[in-house]
């Protein structure tokens, strides 16, 4: 026979289960990823002199949200972004921790430069 007591405890590890689950859902949904795709032929289509809209030359990420930045380069060729030189069927992954603005050098613009704002 089932004691009172035996359904309270099932209860509590339903409820424990439950509010487990919904934490780390809730978590998930509050980190982002901001995925940027360099298409094939992108680096030649830009020394030709065509603009490409790849990725905005300002972008604005969230300390919050738990942003993550990532440009795949699905290019032939090598592209730079920051400090980082990013070979083709690779990917620049980044997360930031402190709130600012951080230029960067970036062979996708015309300009060469990428803004990166992150804020709080």
């Amino acid at each position: 026979m089932i004691s009172l007591r035996n359904v309270a405890l099932l209860a509590l590890v339903i409820v424990v289960a439950g509010a487990g689950y919904w934490y780390l859902n809730q978590r998930r949904e509050d980190e982002r990823q901001l995925i940027f795709t360099v298409p094939p032929g992108s680096v030649a289509r830009l020394a030709a002199g065509e603009e490409l809209d790849i990725l905005p030359s300002t972008i604005q990420l969230s300390l919050r949200g738990q942003d993550t930045l990532i440009i795949r380069n699905d290019d032939t060729e090598t592209i730079q972004v920051g400090p980082f030189t990013i070979a083709p069927g690779q990917q620049f992954q980044q997360r930031y921790y402190n709130p600012g603005t951080y230029d960067l050098v970036c062979t996708l613009h015309e300009s060469e430069r990428l803004r990166v704002i992150v804020e709080r």
